[in-house]
């Protein structure tokens, strides 16, 4: 399974875009915490698919800092891409297509 994980990192002192295609043992991280997102849901253990996104942040959402003191490193998934099928939350696309 193809996984990659579409953030922003904090590098620099700034917040950048960051890409990262998951190698296995990740993208079974992954998986399996979308499983677990699932199974807490209640309704069904079948994944739909935010559980993958909110697995994926589970997995690589990093704070070391606070909100409005971030650290290096910190991360926040904004979304994921699982084998060619792309999840992000619209206010982020509207974000996104609104600065280009």
């Amino acid at each position: 399974m193809r996984i990659v994980i579409f953030a922003t990192r904090f590098q620099g002192g700034t917040w950048k875009d960051w890409e990262h295609l998951c190698d296995d043992n990740e993208a079974a991280a992954v998986m399996n915490s979308a499983v677990a997102t699932a199974f807490d849901r209640g309704f069904s253990q079948r994944k739909i698919h935010s559980d993958y996104l909110q697995g994926a942040r589970y997995i690589f959402d990093v704070a070391c800092g606070l909100p409005d003191a971030p650290k290096e490193g910190d991360t926040q998934v904004r979304g994921i891409s699982v084998d060619e099928i792309a999840l992000k939350p619209q206010e982020d696309l509207e974000r996104h297509f609104a600065h280009r």
